[in-house]
């Protein structure tokens, strides 16, 4: 099962795309069917859609499709669909607003009965297995963020030479003061086409990228029990203790101290905050 079949030209869509290829979303997309029968897909999230909570909608038809959002820090990337399912036996009843639909669309009987065919074979689970796998998702959409995080400040192979090297000289004067001109004058680019450069092909602006790989590189810093928060702060590239603070707690969505004691306990990060 393969998903976002559509070319995309976003850096957003791209982005999304490996992360569906990964082999991390592959694998539990296979044991998702294996379990439930349902398809899992994974589609990237436009900026007029705010999905901050697990959806779930039921059309007139009985069927119910739920979105689970998957989330970087703050932000929804992308939601993972679970695809039609009968939460209820079909029956005639059931079938009768979508007859009705078709019919008023003037299709042919031969059409309805096909409709109805393709109805009844909409797989069927019980309400609390539903809730279930639905719970199971909303752990694995913790995995999969985690994992998008990571993936985030990969070097892609697609992505241009210049946004590579940046990426690469950024990882590795993190600890410094970094300016946009700097990094440009690195890459042999001028600012003004290496902000345009960096924002097309990886969807962020430099400045938010830089606060991103530094609370990276912090979180794998404080796994050290011996590491002190105002230390790692400074070894990252942080000025100011306030301004670490500010900037793990807006793209980890907790503060530096709440993160390190969720690791020492072994606790997941809840979906919604």
């Amino acid at each position: 099962m393969n998903t976002l079949h559509t070319p995309t030209t976003t850096a957003r869509q791209r982005f999304i795309l490996n992360l569906a290829e990964s082999e991390l979303f592959q694998h539990y997309q296979k044991a998702f069917h294996t379990l439930t029968s349902l398809p899992l897909n994974l589609a990237a999230v436009n900026d007029d859609e705010h999905i901050e909570n697990i959806e779930t909608s039921k059309g007139v038809a009985g069927v119910v499709e739920t979105k689970v959002p998957v989330r970087v820090g703050k932000n929804t990337i992308a939601v993972m669909l679970t695809g039609g399912v009968r939460l209820q036996p079909a029956n005639a009843e059931n079938f009768a607003p979508v007859a009705k639909a078709l019919l008023d669309d003037d299709r042919t009987a031969a059409e309805i009965r096909s409709a109805k065919v393709q109805f009844e074979h909409v797989p069927v689970m019980q309400p609390e297995r539903y809730e279930a796998a639905i719970a199971i998702l909303q752990s694995f959409a913790i995995q999969l963020g985690d994992s998008a995080h990571r993936l985030l400040f990969a070097n892609a192979t697609h992505e241009p030479e210049a946004v590579r090297n940046a990426k690469m000289f950024i990882h590795q004067h993190l600890a410094e003061p970094m300016s946009l001109e700097a990094v440009a004058k690195a890459v042999n680019v001028s600012p003004f086409h290496f902000c345009k450069l960096f924002k097309r092909a990886t969807g962020l602006t430099f400045t938010d990228f830089v606060n991103r790989a530094r609370v990276e590189k912090a979180k794998r810093m404080l796994m050290k029990p011996a590491a002190r928060i105002t230390e790692v702060a400074y070894d990252v590239g942080f000025q100011s203790l306030s301004h670490f603070n500010r900037s793990f707690r807006r793209i980890a969505d907790e503060s530096p101290t709440e993160f390190r004691g969720r690791m020492k306990n072994g606790s997941p990060l809840p979906l919604a905050a």
